[in-house]
């Protein structure tokens, strides 16, 4: 980079002959000791060896606003408006009423878990929403037209999540309803939400609360005088948990699905606080310029959007499936507060304050109303013309642009930027520096700065692992506060030790001059930045908004501060600096708490061979090294840097032994009002396994424990003796399929860590068969085996074949097969059946091609699955949960896992 450099050296010196003889100017006058005239001079600012150092009181300011502004983030985020609420209806026309949409959902809790198939959701649940539609219908006003449908499809379709798989179902239920003019336009805005819940869980926020949003917006609408100009169609899908099942059945097969033209879609992955517009499109901004005139509450971020489909957070919502199978563009919300509730028996009506009812009500009807009346509707293709780069500022107001406007602003701020630097160095050498030493020392300092980052990552991920050798991980799982001491302090340690300790060499060709080193340091963060931003504008990454703000902010600062405040130095500029990069700042540390609030739960429940500490101090530390790059080259400035250090380390220090030998770093609260639960999900299981005549080669019992964390399961083992008994089941994933376990879903790569606890056989209810029906050979070695399959409503197939055979074809879905990961070098399918209501045996075909024409080509392995109903948990189980402390969570049930080779 140095070298690089030397061309450019000589093209200022050529260039900038003023400066330079401005420079040789004043050099003449101090050698002639007059310094206090030379001030006079333009461009001039005076030595800086001759200027004091910044207090180290300053930079503690600096941290400590940091952090106030972090705290006032927090609290502004967990700013909810004012419920209205029954009694304020009348006085309060059109509006949303949280109280009457919290009766809708505490009904439906009251219901219990509603796993797809069980009584409670294909009979009661539906009987709820019948009624509540019925009513609203009953009392709406003439002007609107309102329509019902009770939909049962049945179907497949690949689903390219986690693993990949191929999803079946059969009989799953759909609750339509339709309101608009009399004259249909023929054009509709889809709002959905699903009715089901995952086992032992009652769906206060996943996703009963989205339900009774729309419960109570198709009531304001059913009242209003005011008619629809297009229609509403309100879909409450009974199979979403069954991997997006009805949404697929509605969109590929309901006769109103041809009218839909833009779509609403309301999820959660936590429970209460703010929606999060986290998905939009594709294409069509107008949707999203809809949301930003119109919505109150705005809470929308494209940075969102690219984390989400990047496929990191281990979700997917029916947002997929509208977008994939029915070509339509929409935006996708949901509440991420309070992710430690996600999918457990904590997911009740408790966790939902009213406003959070409120804001999100307010929004939604406001945006669908935007939507359904707007001008867009009536022929969307016109307005097809690319994505958009959007971000809510602070919550307050939607900030947008195109794709195209998005080009013109990262490159003009990347011109500046450039700007910025040569300008730094015209300055400089009027400051007795050449161009030649001041190119080497920013080439050196620009590869301080990376060496800073990696030294600081690797710092973290360090105490990490260390951490987790001493088995004290997770302390920020319930309280997120360590985060800070843990992970924060030594991002700022780390690159300001570096920083400081290659800066006393570097002064000596800079005449021992602190402010110009830390203009220098300044430039290389800003060229970080800057190439950042040139990635992400190459590459069209939408979130490089933030290297936008990162770029072009402390560009304008430094400009302004050579001509405007050049004079300034100690608190002064402290302050004008800290303003400079205040925006930024603010925009960024809104985005980080942001992202920590949804990751820090998702580290309960990614699987303990994911290594979640180290992973989160990872995470941590490359964003907050980042966010940190300006503040950083502030230690060159400070008069005694170590009492800085030493006050960063202190903390540090202090925290790691609080962390080992006190309780204070126990990760998990099993707080009704604020739980952070360990969770379990634990399978007792019958395993039967037959070799290639048919025979039963091994038939096992006993509980499959899926290791949710890293502390999985021996954390509680003091309460639960049996658990000492568990082993791993490493050796069962290098011999049999899919680790001769009945996984629920294809999550083998995902959470592949897993133990055995030896128990009696469980009761299986309704015995899960296999039955080879028939074998057809064809031509070119392909033969087609034909199975029949009875068992429970919820039930995966796991086929692989031998090396040398190809599996072709099947009859779930046309096209070639969906493969999953490898397993002794061959791969696997994985196919998931569900069926809601009247079962029916399952039968289907399979096309292989063996070539060899051996007797056996494939290895099949069927899982039952018993999700609800009276055969979903043994007594044995039952025994064994009793003794699981109140700080834990699991989800339970019966399952069996059969195979055989054909």
């Amino acid at each position: 980079m140095v070298f690089s450099f030397s061309f450019l050296s000589r093209w200022l010196a050529m260039y900038d002959k003023r400066y330079c003889k401005d420079a040789k100017r004043i050099r003449q006058r101090i050698k002639l000791s007059e310094p206090d005239s030379v001030n006079e001079l333009p461009g001039y600012t005076r030595p800086e060896r001759y200027l004091s150092p910044t207090h180290p009181i300053h930079l503690i300011c600096v941290l400590a606003g940091l952090t106030l502004i972090g705290v006032g983030l927090i609290s502004q985020n967990n700013n909810l408006p004012t419920p209205l609420m029954l009694k304020d209806a009348p006085t309060n026309p059109g509006q949303f009423i949280a109280e009457r949409a919290m009766d809708y959902l505490i009904e439906l809790t009251k219901l219990g878990p509603r796993s797809a198939g069980s009584y409670e959701n294909e009979v009661l649940a539906v009987n709820l929403f019948k009624k509540k539609i019925a009513a609203i219908t009953y009392s709406a006003k003439k002007i609107h037209k309102i329509s019902l449908d009770i939909q049962k499809p049945s179907g497949a379709f690949p689903l390219h999540f986690l693993d990949g798989m191929t999803n079946v179902y059969r009989n799953v239920h759909n609750i339509v309803v339709k309101i608009g003019p009399h004259d249909d336009p023929g054009h509709s805005v889809l709002m959905n939400c699903h009715f089901d819940s995952v086992p032992d869980s009652p769906g206060g926020s996943d996703d009963g609360a989205s339900c009774a949003i729309m419960l109570e917006i198709f009531q304001i609408i059913s009242e209003s005088d005011s008619s629809l100009n297009n229609n509403i169609i309100f879909l409450f899908n009974g199979a979403e948990e069954n991997f997006l099942q009805a949404s697929h059945g509605f969109i590929t097969q309901h006769p109103w699905a041809q009218e839909v033209r833009t779509f609403v879609n309301m999820e959660a992955c936590g429970a209460g606080g703010k929606e999060i517009l986290f998905q939009a499109g594709p294409n069509h901004p107008w949707i999203m310029e809809r949301y930003s005139e119109v919505v109150p509450y705005p809470y929308a971020s494209s940075l969102a959007q690219e984390i989400f489909q990047s496929g990191v957070i281990p979700g997917d919502t029916d947002f997929r499936i509208f977008r994939d199978f029915g070509n339509i563009s929409g935006l996708d919300f949901a509440w991420a507060t309070n992710g430690y509730v996600y999918h457990t028996r904590f997911d009740n009506v408790d966790q939902i304050p009213l406003g959070t009812l409120q804001r999100t009500g307010s929004n939604i009807l406001a945006l669908v109303l935007g939507l359904t009346n707007g001008k867009e509707l009536s022929n969307v293709s016109l307005y097809k013309s690319g994505n958009i780069v959007f971000f809510d500022f602070l919550g307050v107001f939607m900030i947008k642009w195109s794709e195209n406007a998005n080009v013109v602003f990262n490159v003009s701020a990347a011109i500046l930027s450039v700007f910025s630097m040569l300008r730094s160095m015209q300055s400089a050498a009027l400051r007795d520096v050449k161009y030649g030493t001041y190119l080497k020392q920013f080439g050196l300092s620009c590869l301080v700065v990376v060496i800073s980052w990696i030294v600081t990552i690797l710092s973290c991920a360090v105490i990490a692992a260390v951490l987790t050798t001493l088995g004290r991980t997770m302390s920020w799982f319930a309280r997120p506060t360590w985060i800070f001491f843990l992970y924060i302090c030594p991002t700022l340690f780390v690159p300001m030790s570096v920083v400081l300790f290659v800066s006393r060499w570097q002064r000596k060709a800079l005449s021992h001059s602190p402010w110009i080193l830390f203009q220098i340091y300044y430039d290389s963060y800003l060229f970080m930045w800057t190439f950042l931003l040139i990635v992400c504008t190459v590459f069209s990454i939408r979130s490089g908004f933030i290297a936008l703000f990162w770029t072009f902010f402390p560009c304008v600062g430094s400009l302004v501060q050579s001509h405007v405040y050049k004079h300034w130095r100690d608190g002064k500029w402290i302050l004008y600096h800290c303003g400079a990069l205040l925006l930024p700042a603010c925009q960024s540390l809104y985005l980080m708490l942001g992202a920590v609030n949804l990751y820090i739960p998702i580290m309960g429940r990614t699987g303990s061979g994911n290594h979640a500490e180290i992973v989160l101090a990872f995470l941590t530390s490359i964003i907050f090294v980042f966010f940190f790059s300006f503040f950083i080259p502030i230690i060159i400035l400070v008069k005694q840097p170590r009492k800085i250090l030493s006050l960063l380390g202190t903390m540090f220090l202090i925290a790691v032994g609080l962390l080992i030998f006190t309780p204070l770093g126990f990760p998990y609260s099993g707080d009704p009002k604020s739980p952070a639960p360990q969770r379990f999900m634990i399978a007792h299981t019958q395993r039967v396994f037959h070799d290639e005549f048919g025979r039963e080669r091994n038939r096992q019992s006993g509980f499959w424990l899926v290791d949710m964390d890293l502390n999985s399961p021996f954390s509680v083992e003091s309460l639960v003796p049996e658990i000492k008994k568990a082993q791993l089941t490493l050796e069962d994933c290098r011999n049999e399929l899919y680790c001769g376990l009945p996984y629920l879903i294809p999550v083998s790569t995902f959470i592949w860590r897993t133990h055995w606890l030896p128990a009696p056989p469980p009761h299986i209810g309704t015995p899960t068969t296999l039955e080879l029906v028939s074998v057809e050979k064809r031509a070119n070695s392909i033969k087609r085996m034909s199975f029949n399959v009875t068992g429970p409503s919820h039930m995966g197939l796991m086929v692989s074949p031998y090396k040398g055979v190809s599996l072709l074809e099947w009859s779930f879905v046309s096209g070639d097969p969906l493969a999953g990961p490898n397993w002794q070098g061959r791969p696997t399918y994985f196919v998931f059946y569900g069926c809601a209501s009247d079962p029916e045996p399952w039968t289907f075909w399979i096309d292989v091609k063996d070539p060899s024409g051996r007797n056996t080509s494939i290895d099949i392995a069927l899982s039952g699955h018993f999700l609800h109903g009276p055969n979903k948990i043994t007594s044995e189980l039952r025994e064994l949960l009793a003794n699981f402390p109140p700080w834990t969570t699991a989800t339970s049930w019966t399952a069996s896992y059969t195979s055989w080779k054909f």
